[in-house]
């Protein structure tokens, strides 16, 4: 059995590389949207696009993460 905080570290690496992968302005939805907590409604007043713009770019960028993860030869 794999320890749990192995694999914990293991999902911060995966997530970490996976935001790298990605834009600045994308990278910052992402992070506003899941680590803070904010709405896309929110998001997208704070930097100034349309809330179907965040909702289209966070579509984007999870798609750019998962396909990053998905291809990590350390998998």
């Amino acid at each position: 059995m794999i320890d749990v905080n192995y694999r914990h570290a293991e999902e911060r690496t995966l997530l970490r590389d996976g935001l790298a992968t990605l834009a600045e302005r994308e990278r910052l939805i992402v992070m506003l949207r899941f680590s803070e907590g904010l709405t896309q409604r929110e998001i997208a007043e704070r930097i100034g696009i349309s809330q179907m713009h965040v909702s289209r770019l966070l579509c984007r960028s999870i798609d750019q993460m998962r396909a990053a993860i998905a291809a990590d030869p350390a998998d």
